[in-house]
């Protein structure tokens, strides 16, 4: 009787534990200078899913993807790995609801685009100094 109620318990704790909100972000998040918003964890992952299209105040949001480099903090972020994020975006492009992220060849070429592009967000390597770009701290 006692494994039947751990087994139950168990399995309710792993239903439950995927809709807390927790990012474990390898990486650093960093928009244009224009945008003034601030993120949690929830609000990153609607913006890299497709679910948040514009910032407050009505800027499009651009999702730039700095190469491979980026991979596992675009998982965390997105909830998908690279290949999932792709095909997740092409499907959006392609039925009309929304714009593929632009890719960076690599950190620098994506902090760049970031730095260029009005409502534009990176997620970039731990330990990249953003330069012409701000750091936005995911709560």
């Amino acid at each position: 009787m006692k494994l039947g109620k751990f087994t139950a318990l168990m399995a309710g704790a792993l239903l439950v534990l995927p809709c807390l909100p927790s990012l474990a972000l390898d990486g650093v998040v960093v928009v244009n200078d224009g945008v003034t918003a601030t993120l949690d964890a929830n609000a990153l992952k609607d913006i890299y899913t497709g679910k948040t299209m514009y910032w407050p105040g009505g800027q499009a949001i651009t999702i730039v993807v700095a190469g491979d480099k980026a991979d596992a903090a675009l998982e965390a972020a997105s909830g998908m790995n690279a290949s999932a994020f792709k095909t997740h975006w092409q499907r959006l492009a392609f039925s009309g609801r929304g714009q593929q992220p632009k890719r960076a060849d690599d950190v620098a070429a994506a902090l760049a685009a970031v730095a260029a592009s009005k409502g534009a967000i990176a997620i970039v390597p731990a330990g990249t100094e953003p330069a012409g770009v701000k750091k936005l701290d995911v709560n």
